[in-house]
């Protein structure tokens, strides 16, 4: 019998089945709609969160612990005292030595930052989250929650553009990978030629050594990614002496799949380069834990680009769309002085009121050990 018939037969007629116990459908329904007061909406302690929290270039960096504020780079060749790079020449039998040389050093030094996330739960709050629907365990949620934001608001500042004024933030790696010729407002799309200095030094002054390798820019008018622009970043830092298999590209998801396009579908008028991880030995790149994008052995994703693994973070600047930054890994450290601690002050007679007050400290600072072997691609639109 369908559903159909059989509610027919139970109510209908005077041979219905409910008619003969006296029973009848009425018209007064128990329903949602009608008796709203005897339905609540539960929502349960569980929280969706909508946001993404990934944090990446952290994770990326070494870690060194902060047994001192500063270090000492090597400049130039060793030159003599009229500027003479004669370091090494040959001499006749007998003959006499010629002038003595030395190598430019300099001396470097950072600044330690500490880096809070303060947050509070009133008593109330934490109460009433154990009771009827609440979340279950309030202070857990928040110290999770808090301390994911901790590390977000970390990874903003390691990546911010590079006319940011640093202050008490993190250095930044944007302005790693730039010149002083894009700094400088009369040649570059830059406002403050100050915008590249780091720690104690102006690039201005430094420029000889502290540009980038590499810093393809197009004076703040975006244009498309082509493969040459990547090449040419390649060489730029290959020429100064950056060890190939310690090379990362670090881009956003927007430029990512641009470069992906590049690659399986020759998008730049040149002939498809396709180049890639064998799925078979895990298809991504690792540096410190943290996975590259995965390449399969068909045209489908990129893992890299002539063998340098490709990185994305939601945090690289963007111009239209991300720039791109060619990073010599092992010249760059998050020297720590102390890690991410949380700390709690929960007794009331010392905050004086009805809440309890938390924080995440972190103290450390983005060390750079050198800058011409990275570069960067800016001004991109696809």
């Amino acid at each position: 019998m369908e559903m159909e018939e059989y509610i027919n037969a139970y109510y209908g007629g005077t041979l219905g089945i409910a008619k003969r116990y006296g029973i009848e459908k009425g018209d007064n329904d128990f329903t949602v709609a009608n008796q709203a007061n005897a339905f609540n909406v539960v929502y349960g302690a569980k929280v969706y969160n909508q946001l993404n929290q990934k944090s990446e270039v952290a994770k990326l960096l070494k870690k060194e612990p902060w047994t001192q504020s500063g270090w000492r780079v090597m400049t130039t060749r060793p030159v003599d005292d009229g500027g003479n790079a004669d370091f090494a020449a040959g001499t006749a039998e007998g003959g006499s030595f010629g002038d003595t040389t030395a190598p430019t050093l300099k001396e470097v030094e950072a600044t330690l930052k500490e880096i809070v996330t303060p947050y509070e739960i009133s008593t109330k709050a934490e109460l009433l989250s154990d009771a009827d629907d609440g979340l279950k365990g309030l202070a857990a949620f928040m110290r999770k929650e808090m301390g994911d934001a901790h590390v977000f608001g970390m990874d903003q500042m390691l990546l911010a553009d590079a006319d940011t004024v640093t202050s008490t933030n993190l250095e930044s790696l944007d302005r790693v990978t730039t010149t002083d010729a894009y700094c400088n407002p009369s040649g570059g799309p830059l406002s403050h030629r100050t915008d590249g200095d780091m720690y104690n030094l102006t690039k201005q002054t430094e420029a000889a050594w502290m540009d980038a390798g590499h810093t393809d820019h197009n004076d703040g008018s975006d244009r498309a990614l082509t493969t040459a622009m990547l090449d040419d970043m390649i060489e730029g830092v290959m020429t100064n002496g950056a060890n190939y298999a310690d090379l990362i590209l670090l881009t956003g998801h927007d430029t990512y799949m641009n470069i992906q396009q590049l690659l399986t579908k020759g998008g730049d008028g040149g002939a498809a380069t396709i180049l890639r991880y064998d799925a078979a030995q895990g298809g991504a790149a690792s540096q410190n834990g943290v996975l590259g994008q995965a390449g399969l052995n068909y045209d489908s994703r990129v893992g890299s680009y002539n063998g340098i693994p490709i990185f994305v973070s939601q945090h690289v600047t963007k111009d239209t769309t991300s720039r791109i930054h060619l990073l010599d890994l092992p010249q760059f450290a998050l020297r720590v002085a102390a890690p991410t601690t949380y700390v709690a002050n929960d007794n009331l007679a010392v905050t004086q009121s009805l809440t309890k007050q938390f924080a995440l400290i972190s103290a450390m600072e983005l060390i750079t050990y050198r800058w011409n072997t990275s570069g960067s691609v800016r001004d991109l639109n696809a």
